[in-house]
């Protein structure tokens, strides 16, 4: 017989020494632009039926984990990845384990698309990490031109509902996306971009 998990929806702030069963969806990395890029913290996004920099070479997306001895505290006000009240933190007690046969089925992935006038909202105020979804209309990219320096990707996708965003990628996500996408030939191509920080630049929405 299966132990007791507790669920997400159930935690309360403070420490907590139940277990969880969550699968990990994905990272989002915060790192210094004025030292060099270096790794300040590791944001992931958890799912269940219903972080840390040290821990960051451990865990792998799409993953699924028993976690214990973790903190439970309110959810920031800024770059946030979902809309939950609370956000596990990982500290120096906190052990998981790698879980091959979960023992309950967990959604392997969760979106948070929004509408166009909500991107509009939350551009320039680093509030929210949305997700969005659409046809690649355009494609920059300074790998494929030969510019020198640091690698960007800049897709211009077209929402369903009708509006143009353009989603711009740097150096390692830029090279990583430009291999993926130049395998995928037919069209058309529909891409998803999560965790996404809008801005307006020059009147649009980046």
């Amino acid at each position: 017989m299966a132990l007791y998990n507790i669920l997400l929806s159930d935690m309360k702030s403070g420490r907590c020494s139940d277990t969880a069963e969550v699968r990990l969806l994905r990272f989002w990395e915060a790192r210094n632009v004025r030292k060099g890029g270096e790794l300040m913290s590791v944001d992931m996004l958890f799912v269940e039926t219903d972080a840390t920099v040290m821990f960051r070479d451990r865990l792998t997306e799409g993953s699924v984990y028993t976690l214990s001895g973790f903190d439970v505290v309110q959810s920031g006000p800024n770059f946030r990845l979902c809309d939950a009240p609370l956000m596990i933190r990982f500290n120096d007690g906190t052990s998981f384990d790698k879980k091959l046969n979960p023992d309950r089925p967990i959604p392997t992935e969760s979106f948070r698309f929004m509408l166009y006038s909500r991107l509009i909202e939350l551009a320039n105020t680093g509030k929210q990490l949305p997700d969005i979804i659409g046809k690649v209309n355009a494609i920059r990219s300074t790998i494929t031109d030969r510019i020198p320096g640091a690698q960007r990707v800049m897709l211009t996708l077209h929402l369903e509902s009708g509006e143009n965003v353009c989603v711009s990628m740097f150096d390692s996500m830029a090279l990583v996306f430009h291999t993926k996408f130049d395998s995928h030939k037919k069209e058309p191509r529909i891409v998803i971009a999560t965790s996404i920080n809008p801005k307006i630049v020059g009147g649009m929405l980046f």
